[in-house]
This record gives C-alpha cells, structure tokens and sequence, in this order.
C-alpha cells in the first residue's frame, strides 16, 4: 500500500508546487527509518518501532477508508498519512545528550521515587536495585552487574514513553539539531511542519485534545489539509498493528531478565487468532492462556472499540468530505481464556470496595474514638498546608535545621490559623452552628481536586511528593489529604471550601457533599476571578446541628465539655452546649503542641489557646525527634508521652526508671507507618523502633546537655541514675557517661538501728556485707520502701517485694555490680521471700526443696524454660544474657528481678489426651550445643554438661513431678 500512496502522491503533485511534498517524502523515507532503528537502543523489550510499524499502520488506514477513497484525498492529506505514520514515534529515540541530562534531572528523580514508592509497579523490582540519596541514584549493590544497565534501561525508556508524543514535536520540527536527522527544512512551510508534529503528539493523548485540533488548514497550491481527519486515522492505524510479529526475539534475547509487561504485551500479540480490517468491520479474536495476557488484551480491545464509537459519533466533524463514507463498524471483539470464565464475557474477575459501605467505615464505624476527631483532622490539613507554604517561600533565606530555629519561630506567626465558631439560627430542638477553619497554607489546586475527590489517594500526589520529599523532617507534613478530611462528613452534610491555590493561584469555591447525602458525594466546583492581593490559603466552613438539651452526654474529667455539664442549670440555662465544647476541647488538645499558632473565637470572643513557647526543648537531627525532660524529685512516677508531628498520641512504651518523665515527637517516618488508622495510637510494630530512637536521642541529649537540665544535686543524681540504669542498651554503648556518676552521692533516708539518717548510695552498697529485700507485712499507706541498716546489713522492705521509689530500682540494679551472691529464701509460716545478696562466692540461689516446686510451676510456662540453677549443678549454668526465639525465663518473684544463676530445662511441657500439661525429658545434641556455647564457667566441657544433665534427671524423677502435677 506504501507504494501505491507514494504513486498517488506523485501523480497528485507532478508539476505543481506540491511536487515539494513528494521531494521531502522520498528523503525522510530514506533517512527517518534509520533513526527508527536506534529506538531498540533504550526500548529494546518494547514492540519494535520500525519502519515496518510504520508500514503496518499506513496498509490499516487503506484497509479502513478503502483503496477507492484513497485517490479522493488530496496530495498534502496523503503526505501527511505517510509522513505521520513514519514520524509519529520519532520521540521514541533518545540522543546520549539527553540521556545525560535527564538521568540527572528532578523530574526523573521524582519519577524515580514514585516507582520506588509503587510497590504493585512491574518495574519495581528494578527500581528497588537503587537508592535516592541526596537526589542521586546510587545503586545498593557494590559490584556492579548487568542487571543494573538493563534496570535502569528500562526506567529510562517509561520515563521516556510517557512523553514520546510531546518529544517528537521538537524533533519533526528540528530534526537536525535534535537527533542530527539530515531531513530539509526550509522547502516546506514551517507551518506545515508544525502541523505534521501536532498530528503525531495527538497519537497518545485524550480524544478531546484530538478534536482541537483544526478540522482544516490551508495547504500548498490550492489544497487543503485536514489535521483533526488524519490525526483520527494515525490514531485508529496504530491501534489495529496487533499481528504477533512486533516483537524481535533477538532483541530480548541481549536482556539480563525481561519485565513481565513485556511478555504479557508479546502473548498479546501471539494470542491474536483472527483479524478482520476492512471498510465494512473490525473484528478480532484472541486465544489467550493467562489472566494477565487476557486482561491487557480485552483492554486494548475496549480501547480500540472506544476510539471507533469516539470518531463514528463526530464522524462529520472529522472526515473532509462525506464521499469518503463512514468508518468500518466493531464487529466482535473476543478475549477467550482458556479454562476460565471472565464471568461478563469483557473483564477479569476481581475483589472491589462498595465506596458507600467504605466510606461508612471512615465515617465513624470505629475508626475514630468520637466524631469530633474530624477536627483535629481538618486542622491537621490546615497547618499541612500552612509548613509546606512555609517552606516555599523561606526554605533560600531560613534556617530549618531545628523546630527550636529562631527562623522558623519568626515565621510562623505570619502563618496562624483563625477558627471561628458562631451560633447561628434555632430550628426546634437543635441549634445550628457555623464553624470556620481559615488557614494560610498552599490552599486547593487543581491537582489536588483530583487526589481530594478519590479518597485515599493523596499518597500518590507526586507534585506534592516531591515538594515534601525536599523539606527537613521534622517540618514534613504529617499526612496526605483525603481520608482524614471525609471525616468531617461525621458532622455535616455539606462542606464549602474557598480555596485560593499557592501554585496556580486561582480561586476556587468548592462544595463537597456528603457520599452518604441526598446529593450523593457529588462536589461542584466554581472558578472565581481574583488578584493579588487575595493571598493563598483556604477557609473551610460547615454548619453542624447540635441538640440543644442533648439526652445524655459522656465527657472527660478536666475538660471545657466536662465544665459545661457541671456548670449547667435546667431552670436558668436554655441549652447544654456540650458538643460544642467537645469540639473547643479537640482544638485546645491540638493546638497543645503544633507548631502553627491557632486562635479561636465563639461568636467573636477570642479564647486564649496556650502559646508556643517551649513546646520541646531539645531536637535529635538524627532520629528527627523532639525532647522535653520533666524532671521532680526521685519519688515521682513520670509517664513516658508520645506525639507523631506535634498530635498527642498513646503508646504502649514502658519506662522502668520513672523518676524523669519525658514528652518526646516523633518527625519521621510516615503516618501510615507510625500510627493506627485513627492517629490515636502507636502502631505496636513501630514500638521496637520508637524505643531504640528514644534511647538513642535522650541519651545523646542528655550527656550533652547535663547541666542544663538538672540544676541542682539531687537532679543531677537522678539524671545520672538514667543514664546508669540503661547504660547497657545496645543502642547507646557507643556513647560515654563515664563522668554522669552523680548517682553515688544521692542521699537514702534509712534507719540505723531505728534512728532517722542518711546515706549515700555508693556508701551502702560498699559498707554492706549483706543487703536483705524483704516483703514489707505492714502494707502502710503510702507503700514507701524501708530501708534498715545494722552491723553491715542493710535490709530493705517493699511492699508485695514491688519498688515504690525509681532510685529503689536503680539500687537494686547496681547491688548486682557490687554483690556477686544471691539467694531466695522462702519463709514457711506466711511464704514470704526474702531475697539475700553476699559479697560471698556464688551458691545454690534457692533451696533444694524448691526446685521441685519450680519444675511443676514451668507447666505454666512455654515448651522450653529456663529456671535457677543449684550449685552442683553448676556445669550446666548460662550466661545471666543468653537467650534464643521462644525461650521462657522462670522468676522467682513476679515484682522484682535479680539475676540468680540459671540453667536450661531439660524437660518440656506437653499436653497429654486429657489436656494436661505433663513434663518430658527432651536432650538432644542441639541443646548441648547451645547451652555450650553459652555457658558461664568457661572451662565446663560438653561431657560435662552431658553428665550434668544426667546428674539433673536422676536427682528429679520426671515422673514424680507429673504425677503430682496431674493430680
């Protein structure tokens, strides 16, 4: 068919000036299939871009307008069919130059963070080769490999897929300059050039760009052109090139691995069993033998069927002339699965959410404690906004490296948020009340329309992706806007937003309803006119309707609802504005820590929110956590406080030593990662990494800051005392407190043969020969710890054997550096135990008649235990650390721990048929091995824990303890 064109051509333009068309075509024909061939050069597992594609979709246009109509078309409509069909993937060949230039540029950094954050992408796999650091890709791996080149190969070439269509544009128009395509210019009309480039960028966008373009255009000599008709064919011939030859196999074959889209996209291909193209039908059947390769093709199918119904319903704003006739009909289009069913004869079959019920779910069905957590929420976009703003227009001239910058405290003033809460009209029993939530942030783009109306999506903003992934952590926003914000609907039906938009500053009034409203969810959007000197940022308003003598409340001590209630009188007062105040008590408790100072007003009184000023008085770069020590006296049992980006959160951290209390935020990571879904709380699995962090950071902050933070002695004793309580934390060994030995001159309040006195700590623990912890029997009050000094023993008592003081259990710590013998003694008449410590040699820790006791207690416990070790036992004694997965430790006293020498059982538990548990004698090499390589006495053999192990069963009949056991 190329031939016949190229004949209609000539015959057309022969001795006229059109005879410049036929001139240029017979060089490009020449030179552009030679620049076709470097295509395989960045998309080497893509379907070939040949000249023989091009071919291909040149015999399709024929095949659907007919041979016959081709003569009706004018010289200049036929030259841009072949020009078009050689030109249109010229964007396709990359020059090194560019290839240069864009590996180094944001836009492909950007794009390669979206595929390293896409984990469902087929070319994440090759992404997850590298890392992004300090906007530089940088592979993981330290040798390099083949698979690296073809990875990032295959990055480039969808990078560059993506905007093929715009690239060959500039080539078509500057052939020369760029890609050193000798093609002439200057014969034919720049203008003609330019319609030909924006025939082949249209090949892959919307149907609607298609249509702009012009429906005629002047030609050469008295012809016209028809950019809009032969756009419409490039676009159907390109579609219909479907035969199961496109793909080179020798090309695949230089390829380390072949990403699987390329395979499905080659059985595609291979699938075709029927084709039918002509004027009267399409009609297509393909085979397939994969769900994947069924699911790709049904969608090429629908898009093709999409692109026909498209152009046959604008048909007469398209063809030139109604001689040309119609476009062929869609005749069946066919996608057989062997062995499956595609259940509708078009789709694979798959899971989807009921939006209604989803969004129920989000709506209140648990997810939030309350509906008024939806302010907190629509507070959290707002001061979102507001950092990211901030960091726009400061990020040249300021100093971001710490929340504490005396940059960023200047700014954010300039940047508060206004809320104003007014009573507004009665209706019946409810008062209406309209809430405002005025912010000066980024306000609402177009862009982020899109991303607001999906929920959930906002994850995959890349514009704002991007933006955040260049602020300092702690500044980064703590969310993305969507799921949160359709909270808001817990309180109303409907959501006005006027939205001036910091990137494309235009103004916009946005009205969001309900998904579970009359209207449906639907949002309708006005754009306004504005200027200058309205600056960016949004209002958000709404009207919720509270009860005005509710039924029943529930409410928080200390809080404003709480005060409501109280303060309430049926006889004088007409309303109990207790939802309201639920509402001032979530401002109030986020407004607590954020950064973004926030003023409330209810019916234009201002309420006085608490200020700013030191919220956390130290930062960790680091980790990016903020700090705040609360240091009382070493009685106080401090809680451990969390936030996630400045918003009160609950954790499930435990802090032994309490006599320091500390707030810490946390600025890393993702919401999604740290919190549950309702922000609430401390993902459980982030507990192990929040504690490391913690450590880490308080530490560093601490021996750094010592002096500062603890003004007098007996502060700094207890600021020593952390630091030596968890001195032996693998996260902060690295880190020297030597020095902090404040600790030893903390006074203890003792009785020395029943008189009132004081000791220092070091002095107890190096002028007691013996240190008795007893269980306190006369259960006073206040539980205080009882300290009793006489003849070098020193004897403590403690209520159920439980320290009440935190400098209790800092002494308890350290009796076990300075003693090296322990022993639990039962007392018989009432059980109590006595713990002893010695600076005498080790012995048995417990007596022999206990062991028996202990051995039936580990029935309660996991399989496998480890439990105290008697002294002629001692072959078989662990280190104080050793420890393996599922391994159960045995206590002596659940309140208290000290380390008495411990061994592994030999025995363990197993549930009989009657759904006991029995004990049962389980040695094996393994165990010897183990308990070998953690052995205290270094120079026990393995016989000889062999032998002690012997010596263990005979002294403890097995079946003894399970007789008495199953009793």
């Amino acid at each position: 068919m190329i031939k016949y064109l190229e004949e209609l051509l000539y015959e057309k333009t022969k001795e006229t000036q059109s005879a410049i068309l036929y001139a240029q075509w017979n060089y490009d024909k020449k030179v552009i299939p030679s620049a076709l061939n470097a295509v395989s050069n960045i998309f080497p597992h893509y379907s070939l871009h040949d000249e023989s594609h091009s071919i291909t979709i040149i015999n399709n246009i024929v095949r659907v307008l007919g041979k016959e109509n081709m003569v009706k078309l004018s010289a200049i409509d036929i030259w841009l069919i072949l020009e078009a069909s050689y030109n249109h993937d010229i964007g396709m060949v990359v020059s090194s130059e560019e290839l240069l230039k864009t590996i180094e540029s944001d836009k492909f950094i950007s794009f390669f963070k979206e595929l390293l954050q896409d984990t469902k992408n087929s070319l994440y796999e090759f992404a997850n080769q590298f890392n992004i650091i300090e906007n530089k890709i940088r592979s993981k791996e330290d040798v390099y490999n083949l698979e690296l080149n073809d990875s990032i190969k295959f990055i480039l070439a969808e990078f560059f897929r993506r905007t093929h269509a715009e690239r060959s544009v500039d080539i078509i128009i500057n052939p020369l300059g760029e890609l050193s395509i000798a093609s002439p210019r200057g014969v034919i009309p720049a203008r003609i050039n330019r319609i030909l480039a924006n025939i082949c960028s249209c090949h892959t966008k919307n149907f609607e760009d298609v249509m702009k373009l012009p429906f005629s255009e002047v030609g050469i000599d008295i012809e016209d052109a028809h950019p809009r008709f032969i756009a419409c064919l490039l676009r159907i011939g390109d579609l219909l090139d479907l035969d199961n030859n496109r793909f080179s196999d020798v090309m695949l074959r230089t390829l380390t691995k072949v990403p699987i889209d390329t395979l499905n996209h080659k059985s595609k291909h291979l699938s075709i069993e029927s084709f039918r193209v002509d004027k009267e039908i399409i009609e297509i059947t393909a085979n397939c033998k994969d769900y994947d390769v069924a699911n790709i093709t049904q969608h090429w199918f629908n898009y093709l069927n999409s692109e026909i119904t498209e152009q046959m319903i604008r048909w007469n704003k398209i063809v030139p002339f109604k001689e040309l006739g119609y476009l062929p009909s869609i005749g069946k289009l066919e996608v057989i699965l062997e062995n499956y069913d595609l259940i509708d004869g078009k789709n694979k079959p798959k899971f989807s959410v009921d939006t209604d019920k989803a969004l129920a779910l989000l709506q209140g069905a648990g997810i939030y404690d309350g509906a008024y957590q939806c302010i907190r929420e629509v507070l959290q976009n707002a001061v979102d906004a507001s950092l990211i703003r901030i960091w726009l227009e400061h990020f040249e001239s300021s100093d971001f490296s710490t929340p504490q910058s005396k940059d960023f405290i200047s700014l954010i003033n300039d940047y508060q948020i206004i809320i104003n809460i007014n009573e507004k009209e009665i209706e019946g029993d409810f008062k209406c009340w309209e809430i405002e939530i005025n912010d000066k942030g980024t306000g609402i783009s177009s862009t982020d329309l899109k991303f607001l109306m999906n929920t959930g999506s906002s994850s995959k903003n890349s514009e704002r992706i991007n933006i955040i992934e260049n602020m300092p952590a702690w500044l980064k926003p703590s969310g993305t806007f969507g799921i949160g914000f359709q909270s808001i609907f817990m309180l109303t039906d409907l959501v006005t937003i006027e939205t001036k938009s910091f990137f494309d500053e235009e103004f916009r009034i946005i009205e969001l309803n309900s998904p579970s409203s009359k209207k449906n969810g639907d949002i309708l959007i006005q754009k306004k006119k504005t200027t200058h000197a309205v600056k960016p940022g949004s209002k958000i308003s709404f009207i919720h309707k509270t009860k005005a003598i509710p039924d029943g409340y529930i409410v928080n001590f200390g809080t404003n609802a709480e005060r409501v209630v109280t303060n309430f009188d049926p006889f004088s007062n007409e309303s109990m504005d207790v939802e309201i105040a639920k509402i001032v008590d979530e401002i109030f408790d986020f407004a607590d820590k954020s950064y973004i100072p926030i003023k409330l007003f209810i019916d234009n009184e201002e309420i006085k929110i608490s200020s700013l000023e030191n919220k956390f008085d130290y930062f960790d770069p680091e980790n990016s956590l903020e700090i705040k020590i609360h240091c009382g006296n070493e009685k106080n049992g401090w809680n451990l406080l969390t936030y996630y980006k400045n918003q009160n959160t609950e954790n499930r951290l435990r802090q032994e030593f309490d006599a320091l209390g500390f707030e810490i935020n946390i600025h890393k990571d993702k919401a999604s990662e740290v919190l549950t879904l309702n922000r609430n709380k401390i993902k459980s699995e982030y507990s192990k990494t929040l504690s490391s962090d913690f450590y880490k950071s308080s530490f560093k902050i601490i021996s750094k800051n010592f002096d500062d933070i603890f003004q007098t002695e007996e502060e700094k004793s207890i600021g020593s005392m952390f630091l030596n309580f968890y001195k032996e934390l693998n996260e902060i060994k690295d880190i020297d407190i030597s020095q902090f030995n404040h600790w030893e001159n903390f006074e203890v309040d003792l009785k020395i043969k029943g008189i009132d006195a004081k000791k220092k700590m070091i002095d107890l623990l190096r002028e007691s020969k013996k240190i008795f912890i007893k269980n306190n029997p006369k259960r006073t009050l206040t539980n205080d710890d009882e300290y009793d000094f006489i003849d070098s023993e020193l004897s403590i008592s403690l209520s159920n054997l439980r320290p009440s003081f935190a400098f209790t259990k800092f002494f308890l710590l350290k009796i076990g550096e300075y003693f090296k013998a322990v022993e639990s003694k039962i007392d018989a008449p009432n059980q109590s135990r006595t713990i002893i410590y010695s600076k005498e040699k080790q012995g048995s820790p417990i007596q022999d008649e206990e062991l028996l006791i202990i051995l039936k207690n580990t029935t309660q416990h996991s399989a496998r235990v480890t439990i105290p070790c008697l002294e002629k036992y001692f072959d078989l004694r662990i280190n104080d650390d050793s420890h393996t997965p599922y391994l159960s430790h045995y206590t002596l006293d659940g309140n208290i721990y000290f380390p008495f020498p411990k061994m592994l059982s030999p025995f363990i538990k197993q549930t009989n048929e009657a759904d006991q548990s029995i004990l049962k004698e389980e040695i094996n090499d393994k165990l010897i091995d183990w308990v070998y390589d953690n052995r205290f006495i270094t120079e026990t053999t393995r016989q000889q824990i062999i032998e002690a192990y012997k010596l263990f069963c005979n002294d403890n009949d097995i079946s003894l303890i399970n007789s008495e056991e199953t009793k």
